[in-house]
């Protein structure tokens, strides 16, 4: 008989604590123990709402910092549980208003997380959960919905098919996936060596006209050199699914011994859940991915050149006006400072 999977585990259990109780304390279920990490699903006897209580040896409370909120859930400490007398214990909850499969998403990557590094010690753990709940905070500030639109997936398959190609040209994972700082709301896609790459991608079969949304995001003052990837798309059955793609990159990672759980994360702040991937049905065959260095001849709006009563601009470039100089990263590691090793 199969086992159950970690969203039937935790739906079963929150449905066996279900019901009306009085007093203030936990009705937990444990779902599992590693050397330092206990997790319950729980449900507070004062308010009923479904929870992830997770209990952490090994960390002191004044180790503990500003614990994040989002809508949909929120993050507590809460009191010891049972006999886990070194644990600190935080407790995960889902607040009413926000479908409970989404915050069943939120657990259910949780509950993966833990289960793979709940025998690190402790304060990785904290600070590897956290970095995970903010992710999901990112996430559930979108759309209710938890599906990329096509402009966002779009977007989001032009940013990795960059990461694949700097991972493939011999960068090294973790530098990679640190690089990537699109998702955590970056001026640029990469910052990268003492520059930088930001990332255009088009469907469009001729020409290549791409938004720029701000003053600064073609302003190479603070990280030079400053790069574009343009990255032509081709939506097409033989193509690939952005999960397929996300697959492929998870594996590349895992085998240069790269943070794993980092690019999930950054998958989760750009929009992007694992557990909604039969959403993406759209596959997409690349055709081009073309560097181009912006320099002080290139067509672009910047706070140094328009009259200083101008705040803000967003506007449409023809990225065609730029010339290419590389189509693959390799050909512009060593003028971004990057030492390039394979993994």
């Amino acid at each position: 008989m199969a086992l159950p999977s970690e969203q039937e585990q935790l739906s079963a259990a929150w449905r066996a604590l279900s019901g009306v109780s009085e007093g203030t304390g936990w009705k937990v279920v444990e779902i599992r123990r590693d050397q330092n990490c206990s997790l319950r699903a729980g449900r507070q006897m004062s308010g009923n709402q479904e929870s992830l209580v997770v209990g952490i040896s090994g960390i002191r409370p004044d180790e503990v910092s500003h614990l994040p909120n989002a809508r949909g859930f929120t993050v507590t400490r809460t009191d010891q549980l049972g006999d886990d007398r070194d644990c600190l214990w935080f407790a995960v909850v889902h607040q009413p208003g926000t479908p409970l499969e989404l915050f069943t998403l939120m657990a259910v990557d949780i509950v993966r997380l833990l289960s793979q590094i709940g025998d690190q010690e402790g304060r990785l753990i904290y600070s590897q959960l956290m970095a995970r709940i903010r992710a999901w905070q990112d996430f559930m500030r979108r759309d209710s919905s938890g599906v990329l639109s096509l402009e966002e997936e779009v977007g989001l398959i032009g940013e990795l098919l960059t990461l694949k190609n700097m991972l493939v040209c011999g960068l090294v994972a973790q530098d990679a996936v640190e690089a990537w700082a699109g998702p955590e709301d970056g001026l640029h896609d990469f910052l990268i060596g003492v520059g930088a790459v930001e990332v255009k991608t088009t469907t469009a079969q001729a020409g290549f006209i791409a938004e720029i949304g701000s003053l600064d995001q073609l302003d190479d003052s603070a990280r030079k050199p400053l790069y574009v990837a343009g990255v032509r798309l081709a939506q097409t059955a033989d193509g690939q699914s952005l999960p397929e793609l996300c697959e492929e990159i998870t594996s590349i990672i895992r085998q240069g011994t790269g943070p794993v759980g980092s690019f999930m994360g950054r998958l989760l702040s750009a929009g992007y859940s694992p557990e909604m991937r039969d959403q993406y049905v759209r596959r997409f065959r690349c055709d081009e991915i073309g560097y181009r260095l912006v320099t002080a001849e290139s067509p672009r709006l910047i706070s140094a050149t328009v009259p200083t009563a101008v705040r803000w601009v967003r506007y449409a470039l023809n990225l065609d006006a730029i010339p290419v100089v590389a189509s693959s990263f390799s050909e512009i590691a060593e003028n971004l400072g990057v030492n390039q090793t394979w993994n």
